[in-house]
């Protein structure tokens, strides 16, 4: 169909108030615009995606209601600011303040990545706002309408909130096995359902064709259990750490040593070489997080490790490793165990004196070989502190570097109840008598 257009003005002292008589068919809604626009000498802006074609036929009509009523007709909106027009979404009616077309902000992000906030803040811009990001800064710069900017600062505080802090106090033990418990120890008779024991079962395992035990725990079964394995020599402590990580970051420790050896390369009949190292030991990374209910989801890799060079310069390693996930009660300890290792051992009895002789040293001497089996057993105790937390186990542990003294789990408990009576929500009578340990805070 052809277009048609024809549109006759009758002056008037105000523009808006002039009158208009117009027929449209099948005319593109930014031509008829950019005809009013130049013949009235008047701004009027299209917002993006505003597109399509109009039919309408007006007569005698004000320019202003003309204006109105073609908008409406092609499917939009019409905005009116600083006696200019402008061409928008129906849902976008309202959203458009008298202060100006748009505004610049800038909001400093503290703790989630530059990159992720940019991200999920361009999904709630209008289609005039534009976002920068300065990333030495840490800083976004937002241009856009005021109202988009009010949401956008919203967006941000529910975004960019302060990560917890999780203190992790771990042990991972050596137990050497006995004929009678070479498949692992059981673990299940320390664990009952009296006194709220928590769960088992063998999920998470990375081995799973040894056994394996996964639980929570309470009570002091458990390390009765373990002293007395400690006191008959079945029980060696690998590793002790205490780490203090913010949610969703790894927090690595590492007790070993690095042997290094050679590694010759032949690239075009060119040969080099190089040093590399094995890395053996006791490695634990512990990626924590908390739920909104207060619960700490651990992302746990503990790996125990030997090996060795030979004179030839080659490595051998064995590694007992496991990988899990688990959510945790703020506080509680778990327990993972059943990975087996089982090494041979050389061990030499002779005479004195003789059995150390050349060639005769065999006769006066034995050389016996045997299997020695041990589990790998891990407890960790993860634990939300706030900063003030933080300072007083930072005096804490700088009093225990000097006094060997353990921090335990009771004086962090102390520690949240003091916070709690520096804040006026519990009575200091209350914290006597629920946390002694932690008293002497209050006195000092």
């Amino acid at each position: 169909m052809a277009s048609l257009l024809l549109v006759f003005f009758c002056t008037s002292l105000h523009a808006e108030k002039q009158k208009i008589t117009i027929s449209l068919q099948d005319i593109e809604i930014h031509e008829v615009m950019k005809m009013l626009s130049q013949q009235q000498r008047m701004n009027i802006v299209l917002a993006e995606g505003v597109a399509g074609k109009v039919s309408i036929n007006l007569y005698d009509m004000d320019l202003d209601d003309a204006i109105h009523s073609i908008s409406w007709a092609a499917g939009f909106a019409v905005e009116k600011r600083n006696g200019n027009y402008f061409i928008v979404e129906r849902g976008e009616v309202g959203k458009y303040s008298d202060s100006g077309i748009t505004e610049i902000r800038s909001f400093k992000v503290q703790y989630t990545k530059l990159s992720e906030v940019e991200s999920i803040l361009k999904k709630h811009l209008s289609s005039y706002g534009k976002i920068t990001a300065l990333t030495d800064r840490k800083m976004l710069v937002v241009e856009d309408l005021p109202s988009f900017l009010e949401k956008i600062e919203r967006l941000l505080a529910a975004i960019d909130t302060e990560p917890k802090q999780i203190l992790i106090e771990a042990k991972v033990l050596e137990v050497t096995l006995s004929d009678r418990d070479s498949f692992g120890v059981d673990w299940t008779k320390f664990f009952t359902s009296q006194g709220g024991l928590g769960s088992f079962g063998t999920q998470g395992l990375s081995n799973p064709g040894s056994p394996g035990l996964l639980f929570q725990f309470v009570g002091p079964n458990l390390e009765l259990a373990l002293d007395a394995l400690k006191e008959r020599g079945r029980l060696r402590t690998l590793s002790a750490p205490k780490l203090l990580a913010m949610e969703g970051n790894t927090a690595e420790a590492v007790v070993g040593t690095r042997l290094g050896y050679r590694v010759t390369t032949t690239i075009n009949l060119v040969t080099s070489e190089s040093i590399e190292f094995l890395e053996t030991g006791v490695i634990l990374k512990v990626t924590p997080s908390v739920d909104q209910q207060g619960r700490i989801l651990l992302d746990i890799h503990p790996e125990v490790s030997d090996g060795s060079v030979s004179d030839d310069g080659i490595p051998s390693k064995t590694t007992t490793q496991l990988s899990t996930r688990m959510l945790v009660p703020d506080g509680q300890t778990v327990f993972l165990g059943g990975l087996i290792k089982r090494n041979t051992s050389e061990s030499r009895e002779g005479v004195p004196i003789l059995g150390d002789l050349p060639v005769l040293g065999a006769v006066f001497s034995n050389r016996s070989k045997s299997l020695v089996s041990t589990e790998i057993v891990v407890l960790i105790t993860p634990k939300i502190v706030d900063f003030r937390q933080i300072e007083w186990l930072d005096k804490k542990l700088e009093r225990a570097s000097k006094d060997v003294e353990m921090l335990t789990m009771d004086e962090l408990r102390a520690a949240k109840d003091i916070n709690e009576v520096l804040d006026g929500n519990k009575p200091a009578e209350e914290t006597a008598s629920s946390a002694n340990n932690g008293m002497w805070l209050l006195n000092q």
